[in-house]
């Protein structure tokens, strides 16, 4: 295979680094600017000549003030990225889904490099989709010349892309994972319950999914009608949002981010909703079966609720005044004993941190790995190493920590900083482990090859589920007293 590839739409010529081909910056879809801005993603035009993809494209609008990388922001953001070994062909393929709150986010970003993922045999692709107000904001509910769920509709399209042009660079377009971490697990999931991405991949890794962040109306409305009072615009004015700059949104997206969980205890932010792209919530999809098709891992780490107490923004109550007031407003106060019993004898930071972290990413994951097990090979796993520095900041196994270890990226981006000091025996122990285990998976559809100790397919009975730690270990149901407190709570789900 050389460096000059023929996809659908027109060739394209990549170049080599460290050994590995790389296109960069390859466009999946028409640039979603001008009328097509809030509108879902139409198919890339085809083009003449050889597109040169050597260097990124550009990242999506951030609507959290984040600085990842140098690379300029544009509403043309619709591009992705693929490495691949030398002479590849019919290999599997891995597909990178950010995370970032939907609001924040890019395939440029260095945490998501594929190298090392091709120089163990996989066709590594990544790609941006819409964040924030352009993509996650849903002003259908006031205005049908909007549409809903346009960065889903990204999504989609990139996957779908993938699919068809894939084998032109190596890749076996029967054998896709697609995975994520945090939105990115998020959108993972909603993929699983999207019916147009259906045969669009094979196998499916969620790292710290938010299984429930996918809402209804009434919870969009409680978020739009903040953003909107905070612009100034009336809903009957959406219109003029058309018109602005996307930097003349962010203040408000970022206000809405800052105050709706103040308001609205245990609202989460922004993200997709239910429409026709996603019938239904995907933890009821899936319980019916509507991802039988797809093998899965799943989990989440230890500490995941830590960062969301300590930061502003926050989807997470953070008292039992807010706890007490978010039970009223979902009609199960009724609940409330029940929690203070099972987080007795913490402090209350502490309380918060393990609270939000039942609510917004363990008990929505037991759910989705209970279901899916029973119509495919499914594995659940927890993370619960915790560098020096998170330990000494009092984030321990937090959220996003295992990034750099499973993309075997540790020299590489922000959250490589969590790593600094840390043994490099045990780093690079649980880099062999996790990332070995996902190259697995990737290839046979099995994370187990060279684990040290063997990682059982999930059950709903046992649960069991893979400990990552400086001894790797099994554990059975380990979140059963917590899952039988939260199961029946629903938050904003009509």
């Amino acid at each position: 295979m050389g460096l000059v590839v023929e996809t659908k739409y027109g060739k394209v010529e990549g170049f080599n680094e460290e050994g590995i081909n790389k296109w960069f910056g390859i466009p999946y879809a028409k640039p979603p600017m001008g009328k097509l801005r809030f509108k879902r993603t139409e198919r890339c035009v085809p083009w003449d000549g050889v597109k040169k993809t050597k260097s990124h494209g550009n990242k999506p609008h951030q609507f959290l003030d984040t600085k990842l990388t140098d690379i300029p922001a544009s509403e043309d953001c619709l591009f992705l990225n693929i490495w691949a070994p030398q002479g590849a062909k019919d290999l599997p393929v891995f597909v990178w889904i950010y995370g970032g709150a939907y609001s924040l986010g890019e395939c440029s970003d260095p945490n998501y490099d594929g190298t090392n993922f091709a120089k163990d045999g996989v066709i590594y692709v990544a790609f941006n989709y819409r964040l924030g107000v352009l993509g996650f904001y849903d002003f259908s509910i006031y205005d049908e010349s909007f549409d809903s769920n346009c960065g889903v509709a990204d999504q989609i399209e990139a996957l779908t892309w993938i699919k068809e042009n894939i084998a032109a660079f190596g890749g076996d377009s029967n054998n896709i994972t697609i995975a994520g971490e945090s939105a990115g697990a998020a959108s993972v999931i909603n993929m699983l319950a999207a019916p147009k991405a259906k045969g669009l991949f094979n196998k499916a890794i969620a790292e710290s999914p938010i299984p429930g962040c996918v809402h209804n109306r009434y919870s969009t409305k409680l978020n739009m009608d903040l953003f909107l009072k905070e612009m100034k615009i009336a809903p009957g004015e959406v219109y003029k949002l058309k018109k602005l700059h996307p930097d003349e949104m962010k203040h408000a997206a970022e206000y809405l981010l800052f105050n709706n969980c103040n308001l609205y205890p245990g609202i989460f932010l922004p993200g997709p909703v239910i429409d026709d792209l996603i019938p239904k919530c995907p933890i009821d999809a899936i319980s019916k079966g509507c991802a039988k098709d797809i093998k899965l891992i799943i989990g989440t780490n230890h500490d995941d609720g830590s960062l969301f107490v300590k930061v502003k923004t926050t989807m997470f109550p953070r008292s039992w005044e807010q706890v007490e007031k978010m039970l009223k407003l979902n009609h199960c106060i009724d609940k409330i004993e029940a929690l203070h019993q099972l987080y007795d004898g913490l402090s209350e930071n502490k309380q918060m941190k393990e609270l939000g972290k039942d609510r917004a990413f363990l008990i929505d994951s037991i759910k989705v790995a209970d279901s899916q097990s029973s119509y495919n090979d499914t594995w659940m796993y927890r993370f619960d190493y915790a560098p020096i520095l998170t330990r000494l900041v009092g984030l321990k196994s937090v959220h996003g920590v295992e990034v750099p270890i499973a993309l075997d990226n540790l020299g590489r981006g922000i959250i490589r900083r969590f790593w600094k000091g840390a043994p490099r025996e045990v780093m690079y122990k649980l880099r062999d482990d996790m990332h070995t285990a996902w190259v697995n998976f990737a290839k046979s559809s099995d994370p187990n090859k060279d684990l040290d100790v063997a990682w059982p397919k999930y059950n709903a009975e046992d649960r069991p589920t893979y400990v990552f730690n400086e001894q790797n270990t099994v554990v059975m149901n380990p979140s059963n007293k917590n899952y039988e407190v939260w199961k029946d709570i629903k938050l904003y789900i009509n």
